[in-house]
């Protein structure tokens, strides 16, 4: 996937993003780890995380990673490279954006 905007994150997928790029997570342990970085602003429910995980396998950001554990059925994903491009590049057009809004909002 070369062409950054042929992907359209929506707000589930990118703090899926943000969260993958400290460590691997279970789809549990992310929507833990999203409640706390938005601070209980954003809960992402079983019924979106795991058709956005989903989505985001297939699109080659993320990756599952075999999992040694003892636990049945836990399955722990990894931000890949192309992940990695995309929420960079996802997050230099929230910087831009956000530098938009303070010359707006300085000028009035």
């Amino acid at each position: 996937m070369n062409n950054k905007s042929s992907i359209n994150l929506n707000e589930p997928s990118f703090y899926i993003l943000l969260a993958l790029s400290k460590e691997s997570m279970s789809g549990y342990e992310l929507t833990r780890d999203i409640l706390n970085i938005t601070k209980g602003r954003l809960e992402v429910r079983t019924g979106t995380m795991y058709p956005t995980l989903k989505k985001l396998v297939d699109h080659k950001l993320i990756e599952q990673v075999e999992e040694t554990s003892q636990e049945r059925n836990k399955k722990t994903y990894q931000l890949t490279e192309e992940g990695e491009k995309i929420l960079q590049h996802e997050v230099d057009m929230l910087k831009e954006k956000l530098e938009e809004v303070k010359l707006i909002i300085n000028e009035t």
